[in-house]
């Protein structure tokens, strides 16, 4: 009777044993055939030469508004202090927003959602960060540039922009994360999934975008500011 409940044992864990193997070997299949399908790319040639084109305009526009102050010649009645301060701070924004780091994207003919992924993690980290964060965020929060020509006016539109530009990541990283699928039960699923990768990818984008646009306007009132006093 031992001996039989000893081979009964035994066919059992050999059962389970074989059932661990299939499931195992069925889920590294899985792997491999969504890896396969992930390795899909959407194109964004005309779409990333159209906006480094902008985005080009717009860093010379800010660097130019900026060149009208120079505290050696500048002969005004206006706090340097200030205007140095304010003058550093977006020159700082420039060579984060034209560094190697997020112009890559710029040069990129196809995208994945590996690259969507990353573009969206590196605008967080180094443009809203380092940029937006650390430089513009602080400068409109500093004694000597709150005492600049309406500085009132302005830092309304500063704050708020600054406070969508930090929120405005969470939508695309969810969007990417919620859409991930183990595998796609349909093709429809698989156009959808790598609509929002694209989809991802421009609102990305269209964030570097806006973050230049606020710059923009705060080089416009640093000019006008400059020239005016």
């Amino acid at each position: 009777m031992k001996k039989i409940l000893l081979e009964y044992a035994s066919m059992f864990a050999y059962t389970i044993t074989g059932l661990i193997f299939g499931f195992s070997f069925f889920l590294l299949f899985l792997n491999f055939y969504h890896m396969d399908e992930l390795a899909d790319t959407a194109d964004v040639s005309a779409y990333n030469d159209t906006s480094k084109v902008s985005v080009e305009n717009k860093i010379n526009m800010i660097r130019n508004n900026i060149a009208v102050y120079d505290q050696d010649s500048y002969t005004g009645s206006i706090n340097i202090y200030g205007l140095n301060n304010a003058k550093l701070r977006m020159e700082a924004c420039l060579e984060i927003l034209e560094s190697d780091e997020m112009m890559r994207y710029f040069d990129l003919d196809t995208i994945d959602i590996q690259d969507t992924y990353n573009f969206t993690r590196d605008f967080r980290n180094i443009v809203l960060n380092d940029c937006v964060a650390m430089q513009i965020n602080s400068m409109f929060s500093t004694d000597t540039v709150s005492t600049l020509p309406n500085f009132n006016v302005i830092e309304p539109y500063v704050k708020l922009s600054i406070n969508n530009l930090l929120n405005s990541t969470n939508y695309v990283q969810n969007n990417l994360e919620n859409s991930d699928h183990y595998y796609f039960s349909t093709n429809v699923n698989k156009i959808n999934f790598f609509d929002i990768v694209e989809d991802s990818y421009v609102d990305t984008m269209n964030n570097y975008q806006y973050t230049l646009d606020l710059i923009v306007e705060i080089s416009n009132w640093y000019k006008d500011i400059v020239i005016g006093g």
